[in-house]
């Protein structure tokens, strides 16, 4: 039936729900006019039994029958599972329990080998005969039907193993014949009686036989086509009662047991490499026609779908390690994922095109770290390679391929960082160092594009911040990259980044000058952060450089330059205040009160540093910072009377005092005659134009 039909049907059973609900309230009016409505409705809901019972292709009945309304099925409850799995715990505790007995029979010397293994081979005959005879005479619950037969081919399993490996009491081939029989039993009730549990005892149970077969010296090949075989008729079972979890169980110990049996025999690599890929493509194909979009365990089961590639990856690595091309065979795998992506894309299955691409992407990744590049040239092609997936990912919109390519992009930039030099400039390394830069602004810009509609992955990344950290890490990067370059080239005997603060600063002033929504709700807060940590430890206390005092120089110039531009900028109500009005409207007084203290103590430090490096004698610096704190004091003043800023007011006040302290205390013992009577004359110039000034404006 397609799927247009049964939409139709599903639109149909509705409305008929409907009418029915309207003819029991028009059969309680008892009125004669209405009755021919009512003859009209029933009509209608006999035509639309009619079509719902109609399949395509197929001539109408004279008689339809109405479609029975479906029923819920109650489902079971903790105690009724509880219930249902202590038979098959029971049953487990009571093999054993006969096992360890009959060990402990033998040790005493009571019963020999050959006794044991015929009463175990009994045991196992009457567990599924006594099984077979509760089910037909409908005695005990199925769970208890169940465990005997589960019993039964569990015992007859083990029993077959002792008897060949431990007691060597049958011979080799004639154990594998019953071993084989018991599995054929095993798969026939797993299908017969639809139980989940028993399928998954009959798969893990059935897969140790490769391990007799390894003793038995037999062809790995023949081995691993056994595994195939076995897994294969399994998925006949599997998909029958849509048995999810043995399916995932089945799987892995399928893995696992192809993956020991290739460790064992080294001669035969390629092969069990293929054989495993094999093992993944079915249970791929399985798990496509058990996947159901609708279903509240989707995530489960992708995660689940996802965890055995990876896990598949990890083991075809250990396994093809000493074949000489094994990148091909990676290859082969980066295909299977990337088909079951096609698939699922065309599917419309997200989670399931997310999880396939991404695993596709880390195969491809691993594959080239396999193949033999020249080592410059891989220096290059890894980060560009991690870029290529992150991109892809932002493109195709597969959240856990966001979330994994990011991961190993971010790991690959930091090992990049870590190990490359910028030096010589021109050089591999130099690019391998600088490229990142680049792949960090182009994800960026991309992520930032706009989008017509979110989904609830990006929501959740824009809630947190994501992106707009993004911003952060990508300028972060570009700093600590002028950071390498100035360890190289500018290197001093201080420890500042000097090449590293310029830009900082510059940065910091340009984010200001950029609208939010191409730099992000994170990256000036984080930058001014820094720009304020850097004004205060370089441009404030001196610094001994030896060689590169231009340099330093150069930076504290720029850090002032910088200040007083931002504080020319909110005075005078230019672009940057008009970005941040609403925010700036509350903290003018007090920005623009830190904003005259941080210029005065970047100039103080700058002429201390100018005496520090013998480019301005001690005694004149002296006098130029007390000049320096009237002229602050001043400023203060008189923009706090012009702008009404009484936080300015106040701190002007203050260091009037403190320019007072300095003066009297300690300028006048530690300067001469003729600077002190010149500093006088111009703190007093000062002084009397500001006091003019203040009262002028009291006046009006």
């Amino acid at each position: 039936m397609s799927l247009e039909m049964e939409q139709r049907i599903a639109k149909l059973e509705k409305e008929m729900m409907d009418l029915r609900q309207e003819l029991d309230v028009l059969k309680q009016q008892h009125s004669a006019g209405q009755s021919t409505a009512i003859n009209a409705r029933k009509t209608i809901i006999k035509q639309s039994s009619s079509l719902a019972e109609q399949k395509p292709n197929s001539t109408s009945k004279p008689n339809p029958r109405p479609i029975p309304e479906k029923k819920k099925q109650p489902q079971q409850s903790l105690e009724e599972r509880i219930m249902w799995a202590l038979p098959k715990i029971f049953m487990v505790i009571l093999v054993m329990g006969v096992l360890w007995g009959l060990k402990l029979v033998s040790d005493y010397g009571y019963l020999s080998n050959e006794v044991k293994i015929i009463l175990a081979y009994a045991l196992s005959i009457f567990l599924a005969v006594l099984a077979n005879v509760l089910e037909h005479r409908k005695k005990g619950s199925p769970a208890i039907t169940i465990s005997l037969y589960g019993g039964a081919f569990i015992v007859g399993i083990l029993t077959t193993a002792a008897s060949a490996i431990l007691y060597e009491i049958i011979g080799l081939t004639l154990a594998l014949v019953i071993a084989i029989i018991y599995i054929g039993y095993g798969i026939t009730i797993c299908y017969l009686k639809k139980n989940e549990i028993l399928t998954v005892f009959v798969a893990f149970t059935s897969l140790l036989l490769p391990y007799l077969l390894e003793y038995m010296d037999f062809s790995a090949v023949i081995i691993l086509i056994y595994v195939l075989a076995l897994f294969t008729m399994l998925q006949f079972v599997i998909y029958q009662h849509k048995q999810k979890l043995a399916l995932y169980i089945a799987t892995f110990f399928s893995m696992v047991a192809v993956s020991i049996i290739a460790f064992m025999n080294t001669d035969n690599r390629a092969i069990m490499a293929f054989g495993l890929m094999a093992v993944l493509a079915i249970f791929y194909t399985s798990w496509c026609r058990l996947f159901n979009i609708e279903s509240k365990w989707k995530h489960i089961h992708v995660g689940l779908q996802f965890s055995l590639g990876v896990f598949s990856l990890l083991l075809l690595n250990l396994m093809i390690r000493p074949i000489e091309y094994s990148e091909a065979l990676l290859f082969v795998l980066v295909i299977l994922f990337a088909t079951l992506a096609g698939y699922g894309y065309r599917q419309k299955w997200q989670e399931a095109f997310d999880s396939a691409i991404t695993l596709a992407f880390i195969t491809l990744c691993n594959t080239l770290l396999v193949m033999n590049i020249p080592e410059k040239v891989e220096d290059l092609l890894l980060p560009f390679i991690t870029f290529t997936g992150v991109m892809m990912s932002l493109r195709l919109q597969a959240s856990l391929m966001k979330v994994i390519s990011s991961i190993i992009f971010a790991i690959t930039i930091i090992i990049n960082f870590m190990i490359h030099e910028p030096a010589p400039f021109f050089s591999i390394n130099h690019a391998s160092l600088f490229m990142p830069v680049i792949y960090l602004l182009l994800i960026y810009l991309y992520a930032i594009r706009p989008k017509e509609s979110l989904s609830v992955f990006e929501k959740l990344m824009k809630d947190l911040y994501v992106v707009d950290f993004l911003a952060v890490i990508t300028t972060g990067y570009f700093l600590v990259y002028i950071s390498k370059l100035d360890a190289v080239y500018f290197a001093g005997v201080s420890s500042n980044q000097h090449m590293m603060s310029i830009m900082l600063a510059v940065l910091f002033a340009a984010s200001l000058l950029v609208p939010a929504k191409y730099k992000g709700r994170a990256l000036t807060p984080v930058l001014g952060a820094f720009f304020l940590l850097f004004t205060l430890s370089i441009g404030i206390l001196p610094a001994e450089m030896q060689g590169i005092e231009w340099l330093h120089i150069i930076t504290r110039i720029i850090y002032i330059v910088v200040l007083v531009a931002l504080l020319i900028d909110v005075l005078m109500k230019g672009r940057i205040y008009q970005i941040y009005q609403q925010q700036m409207e509350k903290y003018v007084d007090p920005t623009v009160s830190a904003g005259i203290v941080l210029i005065m103590l970047s100039i103080w430090g700058f002429v201390h540093q100018l005496a520090y490096n013998n480019l301005l004698d001690w005694k004149l610096s002296i006098a130029l910072s007390t000049i320096t704190l009237f002229v602050t004091a001043s400023i203060a003043l008189w923009l706090s009377t012009v702008r009404n800023l009484r936080t300015l007011r106040l701190t002007g006040f203050t260091i009037l005092v403190i320019a007072f302290i300095k003066l009297i205390f300690f300028d006048l013992s530690a300067l001469d005659l003729l600077i002190r009577a010149v500093l006088f004359i111009a703190i007093g110039g000062i002084g009397l134009l500001l006091s003019g000034r203040l009262l002028r404006k009291d006046q009006k």
